[in-house]
């Protein structure tokens, strides 16, 4: 069988042969990258100094109360004895009275070890969130590299343990008022030498502005 020739193929010119070059490296080439900017760095705005002075203030308070308790040495040993007789006077209201005999004063030891350390512990968390913020534009200006990403993570840590601080220590001032028998926060003409806002409902209250505070921060990006 002979196969004759298809002149359409051959009429086809063939694919002409490419070569592909490999790419030249130059040895004095310069390969540029691009260079990371830091997405997050320390806020060097002028703080809130009012409400950095305050959680001071009440960090102080806080320190001074569990201090006193840590060197008077047997606060947990008598905090028991002392609450029995509260109860016994009649003043407090009844549910708090029936709480306290039936879970606080039988673990009067650990509850008043939870207390003076609860406070002091309290007290130093809440100061040291209060100066980091008053220190915050120094930093911002003085600090790099690692430095300036310690002190960011401090800043972070703190201002979230003193937001649980002033929510504990918030709690422990309502118990307070509790305990000194729910006084009237209005003019009392009988205490006029002594004035007439209690210290526990005090200490709650200017605990929730500083838990207030510190959301209406986060969340607006100041």
């Amino acid at each position: 069988m002979i196969i004759q020739p298809n002149p359409r193929l051959e009429a086809r010119p063939a694919a002409p042969h490419v070569q592909h070059r490999r790419p030249l490296h130059l040895p004095g080439r310069l390969r540029l990258r691009p260079v990371l900017k830091e997405s997050r760095s320390i806020d060097t705005h002028v703080p809130n100094i009012a409400l950095a002075g305050f959680q001071l203030l009440i960090g102080y308070e806080w320190l001074l109360a569990g201090g006193d308790k840590l060197l008077l040495g047997t606060f947990p040993a008598h905090l028991g004895g002392m609450l029995l007789s509260l109860v016994k006077g009649g003043h407090l209201v009844g549910f708090f009275a029936a709480l306290l005999q039936g879970l606080v004063t039988p673990h009067g030891v650990l509850f008043g070890s939870l207390i003076e350390w609860g406070e002091t512990l309290a007290g130093l968390g809440l100061m040291a969130a209060g100066l980091v913020v008053l220190l915050r534009p120094l930093a911002g200006r003085s600090l790099r590299g690692a430095s300036a990403r310690m002190f960011m993570f401090a800043d972070w840590l703190l201002a979230r343990l003193a937001t649980l601080a002033a929510l504990g220590m918030g709690l422990l001032g309502v118990s307070y008022f509790f305990l000194d028998g729910l006084p009237a926060p209005w003019f009392v003409p009988s205490v006029a030498f002594g004035g007439s806002i209690d210290t526990g409902l005090f200490l709650a209250v200017a605990s929730v502005i500083l838990v207030v505070s510190q959301f209406i921060q986060r969340h607006s990006g100041q």
